[in-house]
């Protein structure tokens, strides 16, 4: 049974669902201006949860949420790109949103290597 399959299972029994074929291009609109998925949840009534439950069970949904938060990374690296430029701007909050929403570019990288070699010995007697 996929995970449509189940929600719709679970929804001739439970509330009905809020999802909106029309909330594709909301969630990237309201995205595309540095806003986060928890505060459009807030805008139209649900929980954060519940936008992530609709990425599994829709997938046209899956799709747009992606290219939101694309969106979003782009509008805090514009805002990123004006600070550095004229020196205006709150950095600590533009560094937040560029980690948060631009992770696989922004987020800090530890590379670990060296080569340590450790060997222990034990015995049991």
């Amino acid at each position: 049974m996929t995970a449509k399959d189940k929600a719709a299972a679970k929804s001739k029994f439970g509330r009905p669902t809020k999802y909106k074929p029309e909330y594709c291009q909301a969630i990237v609109s309201h995205m595309s201006e540095g806003a986060s998925a928890t505060s459009f949840a807030a805008s139209i009534d649900v929980d954060r949860s519940t936008i992530t439950e609709w990425t599994t069970v829709h997938p046209e949904f899956s799709i747009a949420f992606t290219r939101a938060k694309a969106k979003c990374a782009a509008w805090w690296e514009t805002v990123a790109r004006k600070n550095a430029v004229t020196g205006d701007g709150n950095a600590a909050i533009t560094v937040f949103g560029l980690k948060n929403m631009g992770p696989d570019d922004w987020a800090d990288k530890f590379e670990h290597g060296g080569g340590i070699n450790v060997n222990i010995n034990v015995s049991f007697e």
